[in-house]
């Protein structure tokens, strides 16, 4: 499992207390609190603590099955060249990155067929190094880029299965990709721009046009690139979206950490995928913008 945030660490600890002999590559902050207290779940589905082993580097392991991917889509590329000599003695990668881009990214670095795509599904923080608060949620759909039911597929959705987690074997795992895109390039930046949980979006109309705007925008991106989304996929990420309306979005906590955002993977990744597709995406041309603009600002020392 590489990370122990909010998704890794989740998904992670319940792999672990089942039984099957996980790994965490960690950064030395989650070694250290790790290490001294054990990787800690405070679930609404009851608490539990687990003790893996870590390692701070992939060097300190020889080979592995599969390798989940838990880091942010920022720091997927400094990831892959650690993992590299795991993947060349024939590790599988099991994405689990937002947006629709860590896939290209992935088999652009390789060069060869060595992943199955992955989608989670989880409401979650990482309220300090090793302790994870679970809120609602933790579901993974997974699938070959290709549709096919492969063995390897197969293989990782029992591991998850047998694991507790509820998980799903699907022909369209870019199309539940971009799905969820739908949501995490409006309500995600919307909430840092406003500051606010997304009680605030959902209770305003001009902000929900915004919404349905941005993926309006998505559906035609989506479309360019042979991808079909449901008919009513606007009015079902906004209806679903009521179970949340009280908490912050993941975007949102790293934005208030002084970490990174996904911006550039979610909304950037659109704007650029909009040009090469000659489609105009005006709004999430703004909120790339305008979440660009407060990371500087926070940059700088005028926001904190």
């Amino acid at each position: 499992m590489v990370g122990a945030g909010a998704v890794g660490g989740y998904f992670g600890a319940l792999l672990s207390r089942s039984g099957n002999d996980v790994t965490f590559l960690v950064r030395p902050k989650t070694y250290a609190a790790v290490s001294e207290r054990g990787l800690q779940i405070k679930s609404v589905n009851g608490d539990f603590t687990v003790r893996p082993p870590l390692i701070q580097r992939a060097s300190e392991i020889d080979s592995v099955d599969l390798i989940i991917l838990a880091v942010k889509a920022y720091d997927l590329l400094s990831v892959l060249d650690e993992i590299a000599p795991l993947v060349e003695r024939g590790a599988t990668l099991l994405t689990l990155q937002n947006g629709v881009d860590s896939e290209e990214r992935i088999l652009s670095f390789f060069k060869k067929d060595c992943l199955v795509a992955g989608v989670a599904y989880i409401t979650s923080r990482l309220s300090e190094p090793g302790v994870i608060e679970h809120y609602k949620r933790g579901m993974i759909s997974l699938g070959e880029l290709s549709g096919e039911k492969s063995d390897r597929a197969g293989h990782i959705h029992q591991l998850l299965a047998s694991a507790g987690i509820t998980c799903y074997l699907t022909g369209q795992i870019m199309k539940a990709k971009w799905e969820k895109l739908c949501w995490n390039a409006t309500f995600n930046p919307l909430s840092v721009i406003l500051d606010h949980p997304i009680s605030l979006i959902l209770d305003s109309a001009p902000l929900l046009e915004i919404v349905r705007q941005g993926i309006s925008e998505v559906i035609a991106v989506a479309a360019a690139e042979g991808i079909e989304l449901k008919a009513n996929i606007i009015d079902e990420t906004i209806t679903g979206s009521n179970q949340f309306r009280d908490y912050h979005t993941s975007m949102y906590e790293d934005f208030k950490s002084g970490k990174p955002t996904e911006i550039e993977h979610l909304n950037g990744d659109l704007v650029r995928r909009g040009e090469r597709r000659s489609i105009p995406v005006p709004t999430h041309r703004c909120l790339y913008g305008l979440v660009k603009g407060l990371e500087i600002k926070r940059g700088s020392g005028k926001e904190r």
